[in-house]
């Protein structure tokens, strides 16, 4: 779309890059803004030449014309001090300031807004005048993961671009290529869990999250296991890896998920046999404790609870139930589910 759009002269001035976190909508835009300050383009106008006057000073991160703004670290929102400037400089700063003052290596000035659904009213409506007047030669991309979250005002100046998750065997394929893995069968297991975001598949490759899945799964495999010494284990774990309340939340919900996907490889090692070791999602612990349960009453019955119950404690901690008493009522109901006569 944007190798027509730039062979035929028609590009907006204003596009929103929509999509999941961690599939590339960053890198997509940088790629593109380095192919429209290239001053050497060849057959391809989407291969910047990485040579020329325009390609060395970008890829030095010193272009005159190649404007960034995101959310600060550590912030939740983008402040409009990074739009129009200081208290003391307004609208002698900012990225609406330098965006209005010509090119001065090229053609054009391209601007990146990285995390735009993250922008305070204020910044979200000093960037809606810019584009209700833009300037003639500035191009403005704004990435953002929640379309909901930017104001209908700046999303009706804007052409939207959709971007899909990566597939799992694309992210397998990154984390392999990136040696974020000791081997391919945990890339695949990242990947599966992913859903199609690398950045979601690097969190779960965290030495301390995956010790935790390690210490999750080896009770799991258990059918008598103590459901409230468990849970005091976790969560003393999150707490040292988790900065507040909200941090602690997401932690919990990944070892609500990662039990999920236990209690499905044991379904899937329960209804295959010996082939469920070529499943993917292949777990040794599940696997372990679906041949503890495959010689009692009802295993797919049991499993079928367990999975129920563990997606019943994510709803409770999306609705801000405490997150020691739901992961304390989660794994002493697991165990008393798991328990074998």
């Amino acid at each position: 779309m944007f190798r027509r759009a730039i062979s035929r002269g028609r590009l907006s001035q204003a596009y929103l890059l929509v999509g999941p976190d961690g599939i590339g909508k960053q890198q997509f835009a940088r790629r593109l803004a380095q192919s429209l300050l290239c001053q050497a383009l060849g057959e391809d106008p989407l291969e910047a030449c990485g040579q020329c006057a325009g390609c060395r000073p970008y890829l030095a991160s010193a272009h005159p014309d190649f404007l960034f703004v995101g959310c600060p670290e550590g912030k939740r929102e983008i402040p409009i001090d990074l739009m129009i400037g200081s208290k003391e400089r307004r609208g002698q700063e900012g990225l609406c300031h330098d965006l209005s003052i010509r090119p001065l290596a090229g053609s054009r000035k391209v601007a990146i807004i990285d995390d735009a659904d993250l922008m305070n009213e204020a910044s979200a409506n000093a960037l809606l005048k810019t584009l209700e007047e833009p300037p003639e030669r500035a191009m403005l991309f704004l990435i953002g993961s929640n379309l909901d979250a930017v104001l209908p005002t700046i999303r009706s100046r804007c052409q939207l671009v959709r971007f899909s998750p990566l597939s799992n065997s694309d992210v397998a394929a990154l984390l392999v290529e990136q040696d974020l893995v000791p081997s391919r069968e945990e890339a695949q297991f990242a990947a599966a869990l992913s859903d199609g975001s690398l950045t979601v598949a690097r969190q779960l490759l965290e030495p301390e999250l995956a010790s935790l899945r390690s210490t999750l799964y080896l009770a799991l495999s258990q059918a008598n296991f103590s459901g409230l010494s468990l849970s005091k284990l976790l969560f003393e774990g999150i707490d040292k890896i988790s900065a507040d309340t909200p941090a602690q939340r997401v932690n919990i919900l990944w070892l609500i998920r990662f039990a999920v996907e236990f209690y499905r490889a044991a379904m899937w090692r329960l209804g295959h046999g010996a082939t469920a070791s070529s499943n993917t999602m292949m777990i040794p612990e599940a696997t372990a404790f679906a041949d503890q349960i495959a010689t009692h009453a009802e295993p797919f019955d049991r499993l079928g609870k367990l999975i129920d119950r563990t997606i019943t404690a994510a709803s409770h901690i999306d609705q801000n139930i405490s997150v020691a008493l739901s992961l304390d009522a989660l794994l002493d109901d697991l165990a008393g589910l798991s328990r074998l006569a």
